[in-house]
């Protein structure tokens, strides 16, 4: 049913927010684990809408088995995010302290095991790839008439989505989300994508805080 497909257009779009909304509003911290298995319900959710309503579901959503090239232009596409990001990050750190939100954000990550952070980088890598490439611009292209329109929907909800992290964090995302989508359109396959998102948060979630926390503690010492 063609109104089935238009739900999960909806869900893919904005309905990771809204669970994380929610849970925020029941008291659960982000990271805790009945938000970040909900996100994996959403994107199952939205995968068997577009296995029963699309015979070419697979290819539209990107799971075909990825190529050489499709996982080396990931590589690729990780490799220079890396850089992009990292000079922002450091002209950034220049004008003054990091915002208050995102070093909140790097004390309750640091407090978690880091099992639960692996586990943390490993949903957000599948379950929002899924949702916001896979079936955000590889099914909604075709609810939507143009892979113009979806990819601007993609990438817009994809960065408000990230609009509690803090302002300053938005342009990260927002670059992050428009590398990653060129890539989507490019090689038309989500386990390439997957694998940028894996590379750039467990950099982000598991390496980063750790630095930046030794860092202010060896400045406050010294």
């Amino acid at each position: 049913m063609p109104q089935l497909l238009y739900l999960g257009l909806f869900v893919a779009l904005f309905g990771s927010q809204l669970l994380i909304l929610f849970f925020r509003w029941l008291g659960f911290n982000q990271f805790s684990p009945v938000p970040r298995l909900t996100l994996w319900i959403a994107a199952a959710a939205v995968l068997a809408i577009a296995a029963a309503n699309s015979e070419d579901w697979r290819v539209r959503v990107g799971l075909e088995w990825p190529t050489w090239q499709s996982m080396g232009l990931a590589i690729l596409a990780a490799a220079i995010l890396f850089v992009v990001l990292s000079a922002y990050v450091s002209v950034r750190g220049k004008w003054g302290a990091a915002p208050p939100k995102q070093l909140e954000l790097q004390r309750n990550l640091l407090r978690l095991p880091f099992s639960h952070r692996c586990f943390v980088v490993v949903t957000a890598a599948v379950t929002e790839e899924v949702l916001f490439r896979g079936y955000a611009i590889g099914v909604g292209q075709h609810l939507l008439g143009s892979v113009g329109l979806a990819c601007v929907l993609s990438i817009a909800a994809f960065t408000l989505g990230h609009l509690r992290w803090g302002l300053a964090h938005l342009v990260t995302v927002f670059v992050s989300a428009l590398v990653i989508t060129l890539l989507f359109t490019f090689t038309q396959n989500l386990w390439a994508c997957i694998v940028v998102h894996a590379i750039l948060d467990g950099i982000g979630v598991l390496v980063m805080p750790v630095i930046a926390m030794r860092r202010r503690a060896a400045r406050s010492t010294a």
